[in-house]
């Protein structure tokens, strides 16, 4: 290769800093993220250390609805969760960003799903909130906020900015993500384990740190108008490139 034909170093930092478009408006996704975070925060000042009568009666409901069925679609959820199976869903995300050199989404997700456990499990040391008794598995730590409800927030919301574009056809996945989550926060009343405020807790959690991740990448990390790509794209076509990336944008 000659020298003409090598990247330059500023080229290189360009192509890492290269952002991505993962909301059509980054700043009311990093209000509302924020929104959630602080709905978590005074839930977790003020969360009883005994349950509620309604936890009572929901985690009552749980035990007479159980069957072998449902035992194992909680168990599942529950394996999803934790250990291999969720990091086998962390490499299932991460993969295809890697491949496709998808930098700024790849240090977004990573972010979100670092800080997601970080704060769940330094807020369970503060709250110290007990378990409910006789789970059907035995998980360790307090039960405020489920990690498990957290983990499945923070990685569906982070799925569907990562693998769809802003438009309304993106709600069709919304609605997959929010069934995804409540079927986990389910699971882990369903086994016992968490109480239903620890669920909704977490959920809050995990979807407002997604939220709020994804929208300070795109923020800070503008996508790029001009380049040797889109100039050849948009020659070809007879466009400018300006009006190619808007396109690419909606």
């Amino acid at each position: 290769m000659d020298a003409g034909s090598r990247p330059s170093p500023a080229s290189s930092r360009r192509d890492w800093l290269r952002g991505e478009t993962f909301f059509a408006r980054p700043c009311p996704a990093l209000m509302l993220g924020a929104s959630l975070l602080v709905l978590f925060a005074a839930l977790a000042a003020f969360v009883p250390m005994h349950p509620l009568e309604l936890e009572r009666r929901w985690l009552e409901w749980m035990h007479e609805i159980r069957t072998p069925v449902l035992d194992h679609v909680a168990l599942i959820f529950d394996w999803l969760g934790h250990g291999l199976g969720r990091g086998l869903v962390l490499a299932a995300v991460a993969m295809p960003l890697l491949v496709r050199w998808r930098w700024a989404a790849a240090l977004a997700f990573g972010v979100a799903e670092l800080l997601t456990p970080l704060v769940g499990d330094s807020v369970k040391a503060v709250v110290d909130r007990p378990r409910p008794p006789d789970g059907l598995v035995h998980p360790g730590g307090a039960a405020f906020p489920s990690g498990h409800a957290s983990f499945a927030a923070v990685t569906t919301v982070a799925v569907v900015l990562l693998f769809s574009t802003p438009s309304s056809r993106r709600r069709v996945w919304w609605l997959l993500a929010c069934l995804v989550t409540v079927g986990m926060a389910w699971s882990r009343t369903y086994l016992h384990v968490h109480w239903l405020l620890d669920v909704v807790g977490g959920s809050l959690l995990g979807a407002g740190i997604a939220l709020v991740a994804f929208a300070a990448a795109q923020i800070l990390v503008p996508r790029q108008r001009t380049g040797p790509a889109r100039q050849r794209r948009g020659s070809g076509t007879g466009e400018p490139p300006e009006e190619l990336d808007q396109e690419e944008m909606q």
